[in-house]
């Protein structure tokens, strides 16, 4: 008798064993790339996953995962290394078209989630360098980290100007590290209020570099719809008491056409149904405007969205416009 419960006890533990499996196996987990956590996106994209993974009750689970920057996200979003990623909007573009620096390294498999926001690139500088100006970075010292688009889109500005610093190349936070050393002269950074400036100014004075109306107009001409214009309010940084002019860039969040429908689905109704408390979770999405969900995307999104999406904004009421229809959903 003994003998038979405990085969019996041990039948209904492999039953639920067995079963947990199955159902977590029926659990989509998603990876998503996000940027080094001393980035206020980071903080942006813990709070949208954390708010989606709520409302998809366990059918899907997002998870942020730090990366080398946006660029590096494209790159793994090309070998499907991630499900999802933050990235520069033109440089999703430039991949799926194969165009500029994606030359000979298209992905017309890329699809949209949503148009995500408009941030200053900022061009920061120590005090005391002599650097006052944006012509003044010329062969300086100046932290550039190869997987960020924020990297990318400053040495297209910057270059486009003539301008050519002596580019030291380092992650993202090796070159905060290299700022707050003194080992280098200026960095770019993304956003207002963003958390690295903070940190740097913690220990030193820094110099913020505007960008003029003529500056973008030369930018225009050798990368058109590049030059978006910001101005980032006075007092918004120690010892910033002017408004000052920047350029920007509008980013979104991608994934790739294989992933499910229905993943992509519910997690695009989910990011809509919160979308006033993630804008909110930090500046840079609040002040970027990322609220305003839909707008955002059909401003700024230049390659289709996933068909999934494109199933969630129709529940949602919108009308699709013809260049966010990917081949699939037609």
């Amino acid at each position: 008798m003994k003998k038979k419960w405990i085969m019996l006890a041990v039948s209904f533990m492999l039953t639920i064993f067995i079963t947990g499996e199955v159902l977590a196996a029926e659990v989509t987990r998603i990876k998503w790339g996000a940027v080094s956590p001393r980035i206020g996106s980071f903080a942006y994209l813990a709070t949208m996953c954390r708010n989606a993974n709520k409302e998809l009750k366990g059918e899907a689970v997002l998870s942020v995962m730090e990366t080398g920057g946006f660029l590096d996200n494209i790159l793994r979003l090309r070998k499907r290394l991630i499900h999802c990623g933050l990235t520069h909007n033109l440089a999703a573009y430039a991949c799926y078209e194969g165009i500029a620096d994606f030359k000979g390294k298209q992905d017309d498999q890329l699809r949209g989630l949503w148009g995500g926001y408009v941030a200053p690139v900022l061009q920061v500088a120590i005090k005391g360098r002599g650097i006052n100006s944006i012509y003044d970075l010329h062969g300086k010292p100046y932290v550039f980290s190869p997987g960020t688009t924020g990297g990318r889109l400053s040495k297209m500005f910057l270059e486009s100007l003539g301008i050519k610093p002596d580019y030291k190349l380092m992650g993202i936070s090796s070159g905060i590290d290299a700022m707050k050393a003194g080992s280098v002269d200026a960095f770019y950074r993304i956003g207002p209020l963003d958390s690295s400036i903070l940190e740097i100014q913690s220990t030193m004075d820094v110099v913020f570099l505007p960008v003029t109306k003529a500056d973008l107009e030369k930018f225009e001409k050798v990368w058109p719809k590049h030059a978006l214009e910001y101005t980032l309010p006075a007092n918004t940084y120690r010892d910033q008491n002017e408004p000052l002019p920047c350029l920007a860039y509008a980013c979104g969040d991608y994934t790739h056409a294989g992933v499910k429908e229905e993943v992509i689905y519910g997690i695009v109704k989910a990011v809509y149904k919160n979308r006033e408390t993630i804008a909110n979770a930090v500046p840079i999405t609040r002040d970027g405007n990322w609220a305003d969900m839909w707008n955002q995307t059909v401003k700024y999104m230049e390659i289709p969205l996933h068909k999934g999406a494109i199933k969630a904004y129709r529940e949602l009421g919108f009308t699709i416009p013809d260049k966010l229809i990917p081949p699939e959903a037609r």
